[in-house]
């Protein structure tokens, strides 16, 4: 990895916050821009430009979430040949969901994609939700949810034939649901670089992406970019 001045122009810039390392919480997000230029993917840590060359990506990984009472989330996570990550985040300053920013994902997605290079595709692995491990705690979790808030309601106003846990039953499932959707979105998948898959691009951010020919390198993907 570099850390200097981007020596080119650079092709198509986008304003949102990235975190280099393993994601963890933050109080708020304060690194922001991120760019794609002819040689790879760069973007900003405390005013610092880092570069990467597009072979020195090992893994994309995407996930999707929904903020509870705000909207949806993406994080692009990019895993390098020597182990560190950078992740590109749809997300606000404080961490929320931002119809903003989810369109300015989602235009970084789409040209992301359409631009590293044919020959490095097949060398890179493209995922989508979290890790094995991860995945099966969530399953988990939502069992012993099922179990608790929708089963055991249902079981007791069976026994004592009193439907005030009828409701309580409603309620849970519709507490569980979203759980569901959620767990069901995080499972572990490999998908193919040319069809990114829809539902991780936060909603209504893929209409808005920029449409192919805009992005400088999106034109002619195998041709030099004059850089002025």
């Amino acid at each position: 990895m570099s850390a200097s001045v981007p020596a080119e122009i650079p092709a198509a810039e986008y304003k949102l916050f990235v975190r280099a390392g393993a994601l963890r919480f933050y109080l708020r997000n304060t690194n922001e821009g991120v760019y794609l230029s002819p040689k790879g993917i760069g973007w900003f840590i405390d005013g610092t430009s880092y570069t990467r060359d597009w072979d020195e990506i090992a893994v994309v990984n995407l996930t999707a979430m929904h903020i509870p009472k705000q909207g949806p989330s993406g994080v692009c996570k990019l895993t390098f040949t020597d182990g560190s990550v950078l992740s590109v985040l749809s997300a606000s300053k404080w961490g929320g969901s931002d119809a903003e920013r989810n369109v300015e994902y989602g235009r970084f997605l789409t040209d992301f994609h359409r631009v590293i290079p044919a020959p490095v595709r097949g060398k890179i692995r493209f995922e989508t939700g979290v890790g094995a491990g991860r995945h099966t705690g969530m399953i988990v979790a939502l069992v012993i949810a099922v179990a608790f808030f929708v089963v055991l309601p249902l079981g007791l106003t069976l026994y004592f034939r009193e439907w005030e846990g009828l409701f309580i039953a409603l309620a849970g499932a519709g507490f569980v649901t979203p759980l569901y959707f959620m767990m069901r979105k995080a499972t572990p998948a490999t998908y193919d670089p040319n069809q990114v898959p829809p539902d991780h691009y936060p909603k209504n951010s893929r209409a808005n992406a920029l449409p192919n020919g805009l992005c400088v390198l999106c034109r002619a993907p195998d041709a030099e970019v004059d850089d002025g």
